[in-house]
């Protein structure tokens, strides 16, 4: 797998120069974690700096401010994008499945770049490679700063509606051994979405999402915001679909910015 082997050279590159390669992995010890969060210092970090200026004009419901002054995390999330045909023969989102990398070493200035990069690479992949292929085949990349996976749930508030939500999971990756599970993940909801600046017909929207309540109680403790930005690809075919057709997974490399949660540094 050409590509693989790129890609891995790429963050090995990156977090050699950036002096981060010789991170402590996963310590296979059973103690409880008490300490996690990113590679870098994060705190200088402004999302407003990398948002266009008339990112809230262009339809959909305006993103929200970030509700603190610096991210908690900055994530490449690497994977598919989830859709079936509905009986009018137009695609319909059931969500997502990626691999979330912790990219707080590289500059603010190249995440973007970055992204678009490594989605050249995701989209030249062979069919039968996932995500999980990215983690999996690189234990350095697994211990060095993989941290878990997104994917999307049954809405806890309906379970039997259909609706779904989005969940970022790091209890299998990079918070095993937490005391308290629910700070190792969130399900949240959507509170702002836009069309992508660039390529709106291609790439996935922009959104800012909110942990989901659940009987009075966020469900998940890891961030208290998210964004999602910097989106390439991710959205279906323009054309209209066949109702039965096979459901399609649309290939999609992002960012997401977390504020706030259990591991959040003061300010």
């Amino acid at each position: 797998m050409h590509f693989l082997a790129n890609l891995f050279r790429t963050f090995h590159l990156v977090f050699l120069v950036l002096n981060v390669a010789s991170v402590a992995g996963i310590t296979k010890a059973a103690a409880v974690q008490t300490h996690f969060g990113p590679m870098c210092d994060l705190s200088n970090d402004n999302v407003s700096l990398w948002l266009p200026s008339d990112i809230n004009t262009r339809g959909g419901r305006p993103l929200l401010e970030p509700t603190a002054p610096h991210p908690s995390l900055v994530i490449l999330a690497v994977g598919v994008q989830n859709y079936t045909c509905l009986d009018n023969g137009t695609y319909f989102s059931f969500g997502a499945i990626m691999e979330l990398f912790d990219i707080s070493c590289i500059p603010q200035s190249a995440r973007a770049s970055f992204t678009t990069f490594v989605s050249e690479l995701w989209a030249a992949a062979p069919a039968n490679t996932t995500g999980w292929d990215l983690v999996g085949a690189s234990g350095v990349l697994l211990h060095s700063f993989a941290l878990g996976q997104h994917y999307w749930v049954a809405d806890p508030l309906a379970p039997a509606s259909g609706a779904l939500n989005p969940m970022w999971d790091f209890r299998s990756t990079s918070l095993p051994r937490v005391a308290d599970p629910q700070t190792a993940y969130l399900v949240g909801y959507r509170t702002g979405i836009v069309p992508a600046p660039t390529d709106p017909a291609r790439d996935a929207e922009w959104v800012t999402l909110a942990p989901l309540v659940v009987d009075g109680q966020p469900d998940g403790l890891l961030a208290d915001q998210v964004f999602r930005l910097n989106t390439n690809g991710g959205m279906p075919p323009t054309n209209s679909c066949v109702p039965g057709s096979p459901e399609i997974h649309v290939k999609s490399t992002l960012n997401f910015w977390m504020y706030g949660g259990a591991w959040a540094t003061p300010s």
